[in-house]
């Protein structure tokens, strides 16, 4: 099925929940005692980082993949990932029995190279690049044109979008009727793109609030002018998110279904991936943490949350987005905190 032009609806959203079902799996929204004690409102975490392959990510991959046709499948697909896109694209490929090529750059954790490698066995091949995931991302659609095999966009494509966009049907049953906000990380977009389809429609009154680190603000950037805009300098830390352009499609449903997108230093990032572990029990990889860190630094004050939200009753959702985060790194995160 072509991606050239489509616009990710609610009913594709519905259509890639029922391809998910037995796949994906239906994710806890957990009440932090931590932050909501200090907030003095519940604050939600939905857990991906209980997902198939730890990352919200298997989601749009696998939901995208099941479109193939017979003789898509054939040829197989090429994908370029920071490693979480990666895996759920392993697993669709190890699950439907359709080969890999996955471009990844060359910081991506150890620990997401060995998973990548487990999950999809003899279906995958892993080719390094020296540089970042746009870099990544462009060899691989190269790649994908000189072969003819499908190109698996890990957020510019309306399908991985409405994969990732049953988070929000998902969502939408389990949060509070008094729900003021939920907190998305941004990256290229695709999870907030698809999440925002789906809660415009459904449950319009809720703000959806993006989160990014300060060293990859791409999708800031992009609504400050208008236009999606390659930043001159990418911070990889935050690995999941460290895209130096937001997406096409992303960027126009942000434009119109996102109400604000935040930007958190990566100190403040490691901070908390520290007290998710210590208190709430999370392994968060940089990424996942970014939603909660921007319930700790802009909304634990009720003057703060009316600010930014119009209220300072009713419940948060951070959406913790994965947890694959390599143990060694532990001592960077405690030295940037």
């Amino acid at each position: 099925m072509t991606a050239s032009s489509h616009v990710t609806t609610p009913k594709d959203i519905r259509q890639a929940a029922t391809a998910l079902e037995g796949v994906a799996v239906r994710t806890n929204l957990d009440r932090s005692e931590r932050l909501s004690t200090e907030a003095g409102v519940d604050i939600l975490l939905k857990r991906e980082d209980q997902q198939k392959c730890r990352s919200f990510k298997v989601r749009g991959a696998y939901a995208r993949m099941s479109l193939l046709s017979p003789a898509e499948r054939e040829r197989g697909v090429v994908c370029a990932s920071a490693g979480n896109h990666a895996q759920g694209l392993a697993y669709a490929c190890a699950h439907l029995g359709v080969r890999g090529t996955i471009y990844l750059p060359s910081n991506t954790p150890r620990q997401k190279r060995r998973r990548i490698a487990t999950i999809g066995g003899q279906w995958v091949e892993q080719v390094i690049v020296d540089g970042t995931f746009d870099r990544a991302n462009a060899l691989a659609q190269e790649a994908a044109r000189a072969t003819g095999r499908t190109y698996v966009h890990p957020y510019d494509d309306p399908f991985t979008i409405a994969g990732q966009g049953t988070i929000g049907v998902e969502l939408e049953e389990q949060m509070p009727q008094d729900t003021a906000a939920i907190l998305v990380p941004v990256g290229g977009g695709g999870l907030i793109a698809g999440i925002a389809t789906w809660l415009r429609a459904n449950r319009p009154e809720v703000k959806i609030i993006g989160v990014e680190p300060a060293g990859a603000a791409s999708m800031h950037a992009a609504l400050e002018a208008g236009q999606p805009m390659s930043l001159a300098k990418v911070d990889p830390f935050v690995d999941g998110t460290a895209v130096g352009r937001a997406g096409s499609l992303p960027f126009h449903i942000a434009e119109q279904f996102v109400d604000s997108v935040l930007v958190i230093p990566e100190g403040a990032v490691c901070t908390e991936m520290l007290e998710l572990y210590q208190s709430d029990g999370v392994i968060a990889e940089p990424a996942g943490a970014l939603a909660s860190t921007a319930a700790h630094v802009y909304l634990t004050d009720p003057a703060d949350r009316k600010a930014l939200l119009g209220r300072s009753d009713g419940a948060i959702v951070c959406v913790v987005s994965g947890g694959n985060n390599d143990l060694t790194r532990y001592a960077e995160v405690m030295e940037r905190s």
